[in-house]
């Protein structure tokens, strides 16, 4: 039986990815309705990942000194629903610019901020409901009830009814979160009460640079990859079954791998296998593939998206510094948001004469990420990482 404790943070990953959930592949398509060409749409969906990178170590640091992380996470959430209403009376390139930018400078630690809260409740407790994946795959669930949502609205109402649906759902996650009070952790960390465990900045570093990279290649597909199904005439529902399908795989990645990762060595080899199989699946959608093709290779998602954020969460925890586990998730948030702001710019510069071969682009960068991952993983061979009992 799921404890009170445990549905609340299940709670709060749901609602939290429905907000994601119809954003991602929707928001795109608002920002059309608004009359604004790919150029202008690509620069407002990197801006606010810029805005990340700045909010995500400055918030994350106040939290970790604070040890009140529910608290950041409920300040930010309520910041999110209160920017998230100001869409509705805003219209034109800069002020929607504007806005978003405010709405992603509170919106960009959140998740980080509820991944180190869900991990310091892990340690030291013997309650299996509590193991992360068990808890973040209702995160999944939350989004892929939203792709469907989203892609039913959007075909039976005009585009504001996407707005509708962020608002309502930044209001449930403050609400979450506000439920969520209580300790940053639940016991000290095991094997460490004489002090912090040594940094290893080379390892931290690598794990970062290589999930982020990972990450980031999703650039293209989250920013248009919707755009590109509509001009390929395939219908809202379609897109949202699509959407929700990549979910569904994610949601079974976290159900059997969550709480089974053992150690370091598992965790780098998770994020390993993560890297190959998403530089194989931007190759084949740079082929354009047909709507059968495409479910297929959305369920590669649970690996893509979903074993990377398994895999690298889980090492950075085990190699965080004690007293900075907010700050390393959100290194790695606000890593993985500039590349994407990066890629997500540049994407929107070569839609228009690239179409489907920037897959091929995001390939690349998932090569790179790939090679830096397969560093870290030579580096934990030549060195112990500390091990939190009971987080696995």
């Amino acid at each position: 039986m799921v404890s009170g404790a445990g549905w609340r943070l299940a709670l709060l990953y749901a609602f939290l990815f429905f907000e994601l959930g119809v954003n991602l592949p929707f928001f795109p398509l608002w920002l059309q309705a608004q009359s604004l060409g790919s150029e202008a749409i690509g620069i407002i969906l990197a801006a606010p990942l810029i805005a990340r990178v700045l909010a995500n170590p400055l918030v994350a640091s106040v939290a970790d000194r604070s040890g009140r992380i529910w608290l950041a996470l409920s300040v930010c959430a309520v910041l999110v629903a209160a920017g998230t209403g100001l869409l509705f009376a805003v219209s034109g390139f800069w002020p929607i610019l504007l806005v978003v930018i405010a709405i992603a400078l509170a919106q960009g630690p959140l998740i980080a901020l509820a991944d180190a809260m869900t991990l310091g409740r892990l340690v030291g407790t013997s309650q299996p409901e509590l193991a992360y994946g068990r808890i973040r795959l209702w995160g999944a669930i939350g989004f892929a009830v939203a792709n469907l949502v989203a892609g039913w609205s959007f075909e039976w109402f005009s585009a504001s009814s996407v707005i509708v649906l962020l608002l309502a759902s930044a209001i449930l996650t403050a609400a979450a979160a506000f439920s969520c009070s209580g300790p940053a952790t639940a016991a000290p960390r095991a094997g460490n009460a004489g002090g912090a465990s040594p940094v290893r900045p080379a390892l931290l570093a690598g794990v970062i640079a290589g999930a982020a990279l990972v990450q980031a290649s999703h650039a293209a597909f989250y920013g248009f990859g919707t755009l590109h199904w509509q001009a390929n005439g395939i219908s809202g529902a379609a897109m949202g079954g699509l959407w929700a399908l990549g979910v569904l795989s994610e949601i079974a990645l976290f159900a059997m791998l969550g709480y089974r990762i053992r150690g370091a060595a598992s965790a780098a080899t998770l994020l390993l296998g993560a890297a190959l199989v998403t530089m194989l699946r931007w190759s084949f959608m740079a082929q354009d593939p047909g709507v059968t093709a495409l479910a297929l290779l959305q369920l590669t998602h649970g690996i893509t998206f979903g074993a990377t954020h398994l895999g690298s969460i889980f090492l950075l925890a085990r190699l965080a510094p004690e007293g900075m586990e907010a700050r390393v998730q959100a290194w790695l948030a606000g890593g993985w948001a500039g590349a994407m702001a990066g890629l997500t710019a540049l994407c929107g510069t070569l839609y228009e004469s690239w179409g489907e071969q920037i897959y091929l682009g995001m390939s690349a960068v998932s090569a790179i990420g790939l090679a830096l991952l397969v560093g870290v993983a030579l580096g934990l061979r030549r060195t112990v990482a500390r091990e939190p009992a009971n987080l696995a």
